[in-house]
């Protein structure tokens, strides 16, 4: 069981809505106060929740998308922060997943937070399964996309995106090879015969 866990900017951007953009820009000092805050707040968070008994967190970026943040913004607002909850976990026994939600991620700069998986859209952006694991030292999380083949499928299609994934992967499951999951949230809409399918196929692939 992974506990979603957002990202200190994520958060302040839900606090703050669209002006956060702009505060960036105009009022940065003021910002990083609150981010401070924020990640102080976070930090104690997630304590709290390797007590309680999760098996792991699922640290959801929000801002890591070049839709969102040009690449000096992402350098100075997000990433400091998150590697200061990261790190607080101090190899502890909590899993941690990164989301990258979004197109046109920073991949390779958030492969540095010191996390054992990553998630992101691959069916929907760069990079695939295949190159994300020579640049990431941990797994990769994906293969399904979340927004067409699992609400509309039909079940063969949803089959053949895992036997991809795998295949994109080495054949490697779990450790530090592939996780297979949605790009993102699975759509409550989305009929239980396309996740049951996809986990006949995992099964059916030895996983």
């Amino acid at each position: 069981m992974l506990h979603t866990v957002f990202a200190p900017l994520t958060i302040a951007r839900k606090l703050a809505g669209d002006r956060l953009l702009g505060d960036l820009r105009d009022h940065p000092d003021a910002v990083m106060n609150a981010l401070d805050t924020i990640t102080e707040t976070v930090i104690r968070y997630v304590a709290a929740v390797a007590q309680v008994g999760a098996d792991g967190i699922f640290y959801a970026s929000q801002d890591a998308s070049r839709d969102v943040l040009d690449e000096g913004e992402h350098a100075r607002f997000s990433m400091p922060y998150s590697w200061r909850v990261l790190e607080s976990l101090n190899g502890g026994p909590l899993f941690t997943m990164l989301h990258l939600h979004g197109q046109r991620i920073y991949f390779d700069r958030k492969a540095t937070l010191p996390v054992a998986a990553i998630s992101w859209h691959d069916r929907l952006t760069a990079p695939s399964l295949s190159d994300a694991l020579e640049r990431f030292s941990g797994a990769v999380a994906g293969g399904l996309n979340e927004t067409e083949t699992l609400l509309e499928g039909p079940a063969s299609a949803v089959t053949a995106q895992v036997v991809d994934a795998i295949g994109q992967t080495g054949g490697q499951t779990g450790g530090t090879g592939v996780i297979i999951t949605p790009g993102c949230v699975l759509p409550l809409a989305a009929p239980d015969e396309f996740p049951d399918a996809a986990v006949r196929a995992v099964k059916g692939a030895g996983a």
